[in-house]
């Protein structure tokens, strides 16, 4: 049993006729499990992986705070039945794809093994930041402005972030931290069950553009062929000419503490795959 998800399905209202017809359906025969941390490309590369409609929908099935409307839409009333009808639900031609934070993963599953008795056969991925200081920033300023993404806010919206967000480096050097925990998290997850993921960065995913990131993703997980998308991700780049400068401003402060960050992080940044500029 696992009780530290209990609480997200205890207002689930069942309803067993659509229960038992997602019951029936086929379940995906390849599962991929993106590892990222925030402010990381992650919404971009869901947008862009979803949109081949044979990549999965990488979207965040095990973020606490979309966990009971997915499960109401599912019918399911625990973690093990969640995780068996989610897929089938998004099960896109016979890959399941789905990303998760070492936070998340924490926060749902009672520890690391019970993750892994799900998912232990499935092919993985890591998209991280190589700026973690810009990251740091980002993250910061979705978190002070409650501005997250580029389709969800207009010209005004991010106009309005800009003026309240002011320079704090108590505040970017905790999220940094938080950044830095998680990564710490993930890699000792790899490293205990010997995972070896497609590892990669936002600068590289920015760099490479969706089709060629597609196109990665498909060889890695045996998709031979992926339909021509004309389609262009909606998610862009929300940083401006503030984020650019708080960093800079952060790195000079903080000298000697994102220097060792940058060390701690130097051999897992050299492991990072080298995708093609479009």
């Amino acid at each position: 049993m696992n009780y530290r998800a209990g609480k997200f399905f205890t207002s689930i209202k069942i309803d067993p006729e659509k229960q038992e017809k997602l019951r029936r359906g086929p379940k995906a025969q390849k599962q991929l499990v993106i590892y990222f941390t925030p402010r990381s490309g992650s919404s971009w590369l869901t947008e862009t992986l979803s949109l081949s409609n044979c990549l999965g929908r990488a979207n965040e099935v095990f973020n606490p705070n979309f966990i009971p409307n997915i499960a109401q839409s599912c019918n399911a009333t625990s973690l093990d039945t969640y995780i068996d009808l989610i897929q089938r639900r998004l099960n896109t031609r016979g890959v399941f794809s789905f990303e998760i934070t070492w936070h998340q993963l924490q926060a749902v599953f009672d520890d690391t093994a019970a993750f892994m008795s799900h998912f232990g056969a499935a092919q993985s991925a890591w998209l991280i930041r190589r700026d973690i200081v810009a990251q740091a920033v980002s993250l910061a300023k979705m978190v002070k402005t409650n501005v997250a993404h580029s389709p969800t806010a207009d010209a005004q919206t991010q106009q309005h972030a800009e003026a309240s967000f002011v320079y704090d480096p108590v505040l970017i050097r905790r999220w940094l931290t938080h950044i830095l925990a998680a990564e710490r998290g993930t890699e000792a997850h790899f490293a205990e069950y010997e995972l070896s993921p497609l590892r990669l960065t936002y600068e590289d995913i920015m760099a490479a553009g969706a089709e060629r990131t597609r196109a990665e993703f498909a060889e890695y997980i045996g998709i031979r062929e992926i339909p021509n998308i004309n389609a262009i991700p909606k998610h862009s780049k929300l940083g401006t000419s503030q984020n650019i400068d708080f960093a800079v401003r952060f790195r000079q402060d903080e000298a000697m503490f994102v220097q060792d960050v940058e060390e701690e992080r130097m051999p897992w940044l050299a492991q990072n795959q080298k995708l093609k500029v479009r």
